[in-house]
């Protein structure tokens, strides 16, 4: 059985480049295709901050911070069990911690 099956079939992927600020001039809002209880997120320069909420994004508080990682590996990486529920609810906020972010962030969508 594949990974994939596992987790809950085809994930969802977003590569994108996030800036600092609030969107929309900078950030980004992530509104995901589905409820899911899986998310990895890859970050390969400068910090990213990963927010649950929209007021903890436009207050800059309570957020997972995703480090780019040292000499030895060529990203950072963050991953965890994560559901989301129904309406707004399905919804990521990322931003850029010192500059513009590469990110890539893979959600695995919830089964049953």
């Amino acid at each position: 059985m594949s990974v994939a099956t596992v987790r809950g079939g085809v994930p969802y992927v977003l590569r994108d480049a996030i800036t600092t600020g609030v969107a929309p001039a900078g950030g980004r809002k992530v509104r995901l295709p589905f409820y899911i209880n899986f998310l990895k997120i890859r970050v390969a320069s400068n910090d990213c901050k990963l927010y649950f909420t929209e007021a903890d994004y436009l207050a800059d508080e309570r957020y997972v911070l995703i480090p780019v990682s040292g000499p030895s590996t060529p990203y950072g990486e963050w991953e965890g069990p994560v559901e989301t529920c129904a309406g707004d609810h399905s919804d990521l906020w990322l931003r850029g911690s010192a500059g513009v972010s590469n990110v890539e962030l893979v959600a695995f969508q919830r089964r049953g």
